[in-house]
C-alpha cells in the first residue's frame, strides 16, 4: 500500500471545495484495505471514504485522518443469477447498466443517484420511493479488526440513515433484483433521468440534495423556495435557482460559503415552518453545523 500526504480532496468532491487529507490511500482488495484501516488505527487516525464525492462537504482545513478511495476489485461489479455483486467503490451507473444488461428491474431508482455503492449504504440512498434497502441483502463491512456480514436491520438502515461510522467500510454488497424485459427498464430509466434533468441542477457542481425532506407536507426544496431562498448566494456558492434543496459551485465557492447557506437555511425554515431541518450532505473535517 501507498500512503500519499496531503492530498486535496476539493479534486475528489462533486461541489469542488475542501482542503487536503492528512493521508490517502487507494487499496484495490480485501487484503490491502484491512491494511490501510490497521495502518491508520495504529497512528490513531480517523478514518473516512470517499467514493465520487456526490455527497460529501470537506471542510477547508481538510480531514487530519486517512481518507480512502477503493478501487480494483473493491470497485468491481458482476451480475450472479438474479443478484448483482459489487465492490463498496462501484459506481451506482455501472452497477445499473449491469443489471440492465442482465434484465434484471429494482435498481432503476439509481439513476438519480451519482454516487457509489458504498456510500448508497452508509446513507441508505434512496429516489423516487425506493432506497438500498429495499434491494439490499447483506455488506461486507471492514474495520481495523476484521469484516463481517451485515442484514440491512444490522446495519440500522433508516430515512437516508446507518448505523455506520468512520472508520467502518463498505468493501462488498450484493443486491436481490427481479427480472424485467430489458425495454421496460430503458423506459423507466429514460423517464425518471427526464423528471431529475427537468427538476435538478444536474449540469452544475452542487454535492446533491443539502437537506432529509422533513415530516411536513412541504418538502425541504419546497420549503426552502417558500423562503424565497432560490439564487440566494454568499460568497461563491448559491442556492440553486431551479431547486432550493442544492447548493451550486457558482464561482469558486469555498466549503464555508456552502455552510453559511445551510445555517441560513436552516434559519429561515425554522422561523417560517417551525421546521428543524436535518443535513443529508455528508460532513469531514472540523466543521461545526450550529
Amino acid at each position: 500500500m501507498t500512503f500519499e500526504e496531503g492530498v486535496a480532496l476539493s479534486r475528489l468532491t462533486t461541489l469542488g471545495t475542501g482542503g487536503p487529507a492528512a493521508a490517502f490511500a487507494r487499496p484495490e482488495s480485501l487484503d490491502e484495505l484491512q491494511e490501510a484501516l490497521t495502518w491508520a488505527a495504529d497512528r490513531g487516525l480517523e478514518v473516512a471514504v470517499v467514493g465520487l464525492g456526490s455527497n460529501l462537504l470537506v471542510a477547508d482545513e481538510g480531514f487530519g485522518g486517512l481518507v480512502v478511495k477503493l478501487g480494483g476489485e473493491l470497485a468491481a461489479a458482476e451480475i450472479e443469477g438474479e443478484r448483482l455483486v459489487a465492490g463498496g467503490g462501484a459506481a451506482n451507473a455501472v452497477c445499473l447498466h449491469r443489471a440492465r444488461d442482465a434484465g434484471l428491474g429494482g435498481f432503476e431508482f439509481a439513476c438519480a443517484i451519482p454516487g457509489t455503492v458504498g456510500g448508497g449504504v452508509w446513507m441508505n440512498a434512496g429516489a423516487y420511493g425506493s432506497d438500498w434497502a429495499a434491494i439490499l441483502e447483506r455488506a461486507l463491512v471492514v474495520d481495523a479488526d476484521g469484516s463481517r456480514w451485515l442484514t440491512p436491520a444490522e446495519l440500522g438502515l433508516s430515512y437516508r440513515r446507518s448505523g455506520l461510522r468512520h472508520g467502518q467500510v463498505v468493501a462488498r454488497a450484493r443486491f436481490r433484483f427481479v427480472p424485467k424485459a430489458v425495454d421496460e427498464i430503458k423506459a423507466t430509466i429514460a423517464e425518471l433521468q427526464a423528471l431529475r434533468k427537468a427538476a435538478q441542477p444536474t449540469n452544475k457542481r452542487t454535492f446533491g440534495s443539502v437537506f432529509e425532506n422533513p415530516d411536513h407536507e412541504l418538502s425541504a426544496g419546497r420549503m426552502l423556495e417558500a423562503c424565497g431562498l432560490k439564487g440566494h448566494r454568499i460568497g461563491g456558492a448559491q442556492i440553486s435557482p431551479r431547486h432550493a434543496n442544492f447548493i451550486e459551485n457558482a464561482d469558486g465557492a469555498r466549503s464555508e460559503d456552502a455552510l453559511a447557506l445551510m445555517v441560513e437555511a436552516r434559519r429561515r425554515a425554522r422561523e417560517q415552518f417551525g421546521v428543524e431541518l436535518e443535513h443529508e450532505v455528508e460532513l469531514l473535517g472540523p466543521i461545526v453545523l450550529p
